[in-house]
């Protein structure tokens, strides 16, 4: 509910049934919300708590001729509750702090606070942290928010009541350095959140979370809040993604134990990680880059089971851990599986692990004589991938001199000083006629490289036999019903092979 609205602010109110109140101040990039909601509000009218949310419909940093009068409503408002809890995100943190002592708050959470957006205070500091108070999105920040209206304002020494608690990455350089100005004006707790980046909140969210964190914050003592908190950022889905996102490269097979770990023990999200197919693919790429060949065929195992298994009838559906030995499944660098489009007469990324594209087929490598020629299947038949006039067509011979074909990549070539020389080992190129093909994030593929960087390379990968007997009764009816499906493609064999003849020269 809306209790007063001015020109730049919006003051909410949600009564719940807590002898405490919970008082929010919304993010940046929120204002289009500020008449429908607060930060917080859901979560609030779920549990039954007490809250007040103050939004802004411009990103002003809560600093305008308006503050006073809203201010000393939200003391009003407040009065009759024993306790205030302050949360304050991103621009949110820093009234949470600054009117902390004024309005008699019993705790606050700031979530990568700014001492101040003012340029002229930030040129003043030490030049040991002028630059990084700098850093960051400050110019923006500068250009969109700041005027002269907010000259001289920050966070002074005798705002806060110094029950404070600060979560931040250490990593990020303006955050970090904000908070070592922070510092040196009063005292608090502080939780890390390493590799997060500036939007803190988005380890924490959650109904539950939410709940938890402001309960520990009415009830108990900092340290145990700390703790509640660390031990949300641990096992949040986003953490563990941010984790893989950060080191994946480095550390594949630790990244591997991770998600595990998260995903064997069913954390809150865990369905979530499986369904983000292109993570496990990016792992069983990296680790044949590591020559972890054997850690990457686990990987694809049990992401297979867990994925399998949430549809089937059974808790773990068996796979196959046979392999076809002369045929490979072909990767980039950024997970994605390589497949022949029929309707754009072209090759590109897929970062599904199950399944195709419409209209598309999985491309393999498939050592013909000396050379490893791309290859596509369709109806049982073997067709091979060539380069004519731009687009990428299929013929039934492999004599051809202008096939698509696998090199090894040479360690020498590599001039990508970021990767150190194991991680090339068994690692090959596209060739093409004009060069070597290069895939990029969204899939896209170009055919003119020359090969200079690692992410442009492949990684090739042993293909699970799906023909070979599993001895499970959920394998057997799997296996009837794809035997009713290559029935059904027999039948119809005449009229496909009448629609890849236009691939076909």
């Amino acid at each position: 509910m809306i209790v007063l609205e001015g020109r730049e602010l919006v003051l909410h109110h949600h009564e719940g049934e807590t002898s405490y109140c919970v008082l929010t101040f919304t993010a940046r990039d929120q204002v289009h919300l500020a008449q429908t909601t607060f930060f917080g509000e859901s979560v609030f009218k779920k549990h039954n708590i007490s809250a007040i949310g103050l939004t802004t419909k411009i990103d002003n940093w809560f600093i305008n001729d308006e503050m006073d009068h809203f201010i000393s409503k939200i003391k009003e408002l407040s009065s009759k509750y024993e306790k205030i809890i302050a949360i304050g995100p991103s621009m949110g943190a820093y009234p949470a702090i600054k009117y902390s002592k004024f309005l008699n708050i019993h705790r606050i959470l700031a979530l990568a606070p700014k001492w101040t957006i003012d340029p002229n205070l930030i040129e003043a500091q030490d030049p040991a942290i002028k630059d990084h108070l700098l850093s960051g999105n400050m110019i923006d920040i500068f250009h969109r928010v700041y005027d002269d209206t907010k000259k001289g304002q920050c966070i002074e020494a005798d705002d806060a009541n110094g029950n404070v608690i600060i979560c931040y990455d250490p990593y990020s350089n303006l955050d970090k350095y904000n908070v070592i100005k922070l510092k040196s004006l009063f005292s608090f707790h502080e939780v890390l959140f390493p590799h997060c980046g500036h939007i803190v909140l988005d380890q924490l969210y959650g109904s539950e979370n939410l709940k938890n964190i402001v309960h520990s914050m009415s009830h108990d003592e900092m340290e145990v809040t700390c703790s509640v908190i660390t031990k949300v950022r641990r096992n949040h889905k986003n953490r563990i993604i941010k984790s893989f996102e950060v080191g994946n490269e480095r550390h594949p097979y630790y990244c591997f134990l991770m998600l595990k770990k998260f995903i064997q023990k069913k954390k809150s999200g865990y369905k979530d990680i499986i369904s983000r197919q292109y993570i496990f693919s990016i792992l069983m790429d990296r680790l044949i880059r590591k020559n972890l060949s054997s850690t990457s065929t686990v990987v694809e195992l049990f992401f297979r089971n867990h994925w399998i298994s949430s549809v089937a009838e059974s808790k773990i559906l068996p796979v196959s851990t046979e392999y076809k030995k002369d045929l490979f499944s072909i990767m980039d660098f950024h997970g994605a599986r390589i497949e022949y489009s029929f309707i754009d007469e072209i090759i590109t990324g897929n970062n599904y692990f199950f399944g195709s594209r419409d209209f598309c087929s999985k491309v393999y490598a498939k050592k013909i004589g000396d050379i490893i020629a791309l290859v596509t299947y369709w109806d049982g038949q073997i067709f091979y991938l060539y380069f004519n006039n731009g687009k990428i067509l299929l013929t039934n011979f492999s004599d051809r001199n202008d096939l698509l074909t696998l090199s090894l990549a040479d360690k020498e070539q590599s001039t990508d000083e970021s990767h150190v020389n194991h991680l090339v080992n068994n690692i090959y190129r596209i060739k093409t006629p004009h060069g070597y093909a290069m895939s990029s994030p969204g899939g896209g593929m170009i055919f003119h490289s020359q090969f200079e960087l690692t992410w442009e390379s492949f990684s090739l990968h042993p293909c699970i036999d799906q023909e070979a007997a599993i001895t499970s009764f959920a394998s057997e009816k799997a296996d009837n019903h794809n035997n009713k499906i290559q029935k059904h493609s027999n039948e119809n064999k005449e009229k496909k092979s009448g629609f890849l003849s236009r691939f076909i020269r």
